[in-house]
This record gives C-alpha cells, sequence and structure tokens, in this order.
C-alpha cells in the first residue's frame, strides 16, 4: 500500500456506501478504476436488479476494462482464489462475495449475463436516453 492508499483510505470506504452518490475524479494511476470496481459490487449485493446501478466513463475502452474487473472479481471470489491481481485484495474479495450471494438469490446469473451490467460511456447513456 503506498502513502496515497493510507492518505484516503476512509475516503475511499465512504465511497462504498450505497445511500450516497459519488463522482471520482483523480489522475491516472491512482486507484480510481479499482474504487469503482468496489462501489459497483457494494451495490450489486443491495439492489433487486442489477440494471438499477449506472456507472458512466468516457471511453469504450475504459467502460470494457470496468466491466471486465468486475467480472473477474466476481469468478475470482466463485473460484476461492485470491488472484494474481493486486487489487483483488480481500475488501474486493468480500463486496464480491457479497454480491455473488445477491446474485444467487435473485437468480441474474451475471456471469452468464454480463449484458445486464450497465457500465457505459456517457455517450452511450446519452444515446438511450433519446431511444427512451
Amino acid at each position: 500500500m503506498n502513502a496515497g492508499d493510507v492518505r484516503d483510505a476512509a475516503v475511499r470506504e465512504t465511497a462504498l456506501d450505497p445511500s450516497r452518490s459519488f463522482i471520482v475524479q483523480a489522475p491516472a494511476g491512482s486507484g480510481k478504476t479499482g474504487l469503482i470496481i468496489r462501489r459497483f459490487l457494494r451495490l450489486l449485493a443491495t439492489v433487486r436488479r442489477p440494471e438499477e446501478i449506472l456507472a458512466i466513463t468516457f471511453t469504450n475502452k475504459a467502460a470494457g476494462e470496468m466491466k471486465r474487473r468486475v467480472l473477474d472479481a466476481l469468478a475470482q471470489a466463485r473460484a476461492g482464489a485470491g488472484g494474481d491481481d493486486p487489487a483483488f485484495d480481500a475488501r474486493t474479495r468480500e463486496l464480491a462475495l457479497a454480491a455473488l450471494a445477491q446474485d444467487a438469490r435473485q437468480g441474474w446469473r451475471l456471469e452468464d449475463n454480463p449484458a445486464r451490467l450497465r457500465i457505459q460511456t456517457i455517450d452511450s447513456f446519452n444515446a438511450s436516453l433519446t431511444r427512451q
């Protein structure tokens, strides 16, 4: 853990609170994606349908990476693996296990239905609003 992680650990944990909304802004390499993945997993454990959660980013590459990392966290937790990914730590595993429990209760089968994860670009979100 680097010094930046220690300084903002409390704020990062607060960002996982499902009763609050957050915008995450930080420089490259600061762990934004990891925080958003944790928050997404935390929210998955509390909703009736995964479509109730929306994560918006600016690029298709970032949206794809975020979706892949959510699915990877779920798969690693299901497999009981610690993972080779340093971002997959005990807290991420705990959140992924809670999301998997909700997935099982609700019958989502997210790993088989990844399109149910609404992680998209701002442009694709705007297009979906226009279609509605």
